[in-house]
């Protein structure tokens, strides 16, 4: 018991690591195989109680980096799939794919200085690089219900309304139709952005991206093989973002590039007169990708540009733009708002100008309030009260001396 007393003063490390020998030291534990034993010191006796020594752990440290390898595998899966289900750029298209678009980095907006468009004739037949589109709603919203839009020219006068019209090349129910605004103030004003949007095409080639139904490939070698490349007009196509996009032709030159992100009143170009126009002015549409009804094309305008035969079924822009009165096709449009314009302004009749008597001819119709020039003129305007006339002495018979008698000659005389 003295030796178990005394054993109960020594160190852990000695009870675990060795036996008791002669005189209570402890002895280094000889090894024996693989079994490992650990010393249970005696539970009663005169001195301290002793604690249960714990079992070895030599070969833990091994298992718990084991185990966090495991974890580290685990978490690097994790992250893989997470990645796989992120937005994605497609490597064949370059076009950002994602299921909530509203959530998307839109490109970082530039300001390049204005320059001219690509006017040469050989330009590529490839069209920009696409870029990050905003994807589009799953359901078409109807065109009075958009909103955040502004005129792409300030004050403009609407030249020629969307519509049924002989200067359409477009055929809708029969009829050449305009499948656009066409508006004007001039040469040369700024040109901007009716909506926040991303650019889509910016220049000569554009016809990606407007909604043809239809190979383009015969039509952009039509251009190649004539050099038709200048005829055409510079575009800027803009994805609204809310499932539309806008289409600014015949710009002189344009400012924006594909890629970049705009807001609504931006300046994207100028106005000018491109693609054979016959004066300044923007021909500005609107349409969207999920539309399912079609506009037809000339057949003239397929068989001598071929073109392809039908594009998208474009929107009247006068039900998205901010209402103006003095819009004729507006307020027609939209009676609900004209409600609300003032009343027009009567103008008074014109006062009527007297023209100058028609020169004498010899059958004068007689005019009311003129005098006709063929009568005579009196010498004399007759009055109410006769003007005395001086009397004229009645001539009275002149004294003549009475005839002397003329004497007969006498007979036998000659006279």
């Amino acid at each position: 018991m003295l030796d178990a007393g005394r054993a109960g003063t020594g160190s852990a490390a000695q009870l675990v690591t060795g036996s008791v020998g002669p005189g209570g030291r402890a002895m280094p534990r000889q090894p024996t195989g693989t079994s490992q034993t650990c010393y249970k010191a005696p539970m009663s006796g005169p001195g301290p109680r002793m604690q249960i020594a714990r079992p070895f752990r030599g070969r833990l440290p091994g298992r718990r980096r084991a185990v966090v390898a495991a974890l580290a595998v685990g978490l690097v899966a994790v992250s893989a799939t997470a990645l796989l289900i992120e937005p994605r750029l497609a490597a064949d298209s370059g076009v950002l794919v994602s299921d909530n678009a509203s959530q998307l980095p839109l490109a970082a907006s530039t300001s390049p200085s204005p320059s001219p468009a690509d006017t040469s004739p050989s330009a590529p037949l490839t069209p920009s690089p696409t870029p990050q589109e905003l994807m589009t709603p799953l359901v078409l919203v109807p065109p009075q219900d958009l909103t955040g839009y502004v005129w792409p020219l300030v004050n403009a006068n609407v030249t020629l309304p969307f519509g049924p019209t002989s200067w359409g090349e477009m055929i809708v129910d029969g009829k050449r139709f305009h499948d656009g605004l066409d508006i004007s103030t001039g040469c040369g004003p700024a040109v901007l952005a009716a909506h926040d949007g991303v650019v889509l095409a910016a220049g000569r080639q554009y016809d990606d991206f407007v909604g043809w139904e239809g190979d383009l490939t015969p039509y952009y070698d039509w251009l190649t093989q004539h050099k038709f490349w200048n005829t055409v007009p510079i575009v800027v196509v803009i994805d609204d973002g809310n499932g539309y996009r806008s289409i600014y032709a015949h710009e002189s030159s344009v400012t924006v590039q594909p890629g970049q992100h705009v807001n609504a009143g931006d300046r994207i170009g100028y106005e000018g007169q491109t693609g054979l126009a016959t004066g300044c002015h923007v021909h500005y549409s609107l349409y969207s990708p999920l539309e399912t009804r079609t506009f037809a094309l000339d057949p003239g305008v397929i068989e001598r540009d071929r073109m392809p035969p039908a594009e998208i079924a474009r929107v009247d822009p006068l039900l998205v733009l901010p209402f103006r009165c003095n819009v004729e096709e507006m307020v027609a449009l939209r009676p609900y708002e004209a409600a609300s314009c003032p009343p027009p302004t009567k103008r008074p009749p014109p006062k009527p100008t007297p023209t100058k008597a028609p020169a004498a001819s010899g059958t004068a119709t007689p005019t009311a309030g003129v005098t006709e020039t063929s009568a005579p003129a009196p010498t004399e305007r007759p009055s109410d009260t006769p003007t005395p006339v001086p009397e004229t002495p009645a001539p009275t018979p002149a004294e003549t001396p009475a005839p002397t008698p003329t004497p007969t000659p006498a007979s036998g005389a000659v006279t």
